[in-house]
Order: structure tokens, then sequence, then C-alpha cells
């Protein structure tokens, strides 16, 4: 059996056995806390449902513009902000799946 270790910040590992609980995407898309926006540009594009109540359409569909420039033009996984009418929206791509937020909502 072959555990992975990760390090965190400032320098703590941890391995799978330390895992206590697992939230996944398909639970939170369960709960009501993302809605999936469908696939656009090849890419799964899910909303959190505070950032959808927050933003009018005009601003939601800029906001999924922007995103999908912002990851394609950086082009590795990660967390990236943009903004929108003054609003940041955070861009969480982690290689498959692009999730907007409103920072409250992380």
């Amino acid at each position: 059996m072959s555990l992975q270790r990760t390090e965190l910040t400032g320098g703590l590992m941890f391995d799978e056995r330390d895992i206590i609980d697992a939230y996944t995407r398909q639970d939170a898309i369960a709960d009501g806390m993302i809605f999936n926006a469908g696939r656009i540009a090849n890419r799964e594009i899910d909303l959190t449902t505070n950032l959808i109540a927050k933003l009018d359409k005009y601003e939601l569909a800029k906001a999924i513009v922007e995103s999908l420039e912002t990851v394609r033009h950086f082009r590795q996984p990660d967390m990236k902000e943009i903004e929108v009418n003054g609003r940041k929206v955070w861009v969480d791509d982690n290689g498959s799946v692009i999730t907007l937020m409103l920072p409250e909502d992380y």
C-alpha cells in the first residue's frame, strides 16, 4: 500500500490516513452549495449559489468569460482573482473544473 504524503504550509506533513472526511464536488452540488453551469469552451464551470444570488445574469456571464480568459492565459491550475463591476470573484481551476465564487464562499 502506497500512501501519498503532502506538505502543508509550515512543513507539516499528512497522508490519507490523517483525513477524517472529504466534501466532494458531488456533495456540494447535491447540497445546493454549487451549481454546475455546464461545459463551456471544453471546461466544466461551477458557480457557488451565493455568487448566483449576488450577481445579475450579465455580471455572471462577464465573470464566466473573464474566468475562462484568465485560466487560458495562466495555463496552471490554481486560484485566481478577477473583478466584476468592483466585486472580487475568485476563480478556482483544479485542472478539470473551474469554480467561480465570492471570497466568503471559500
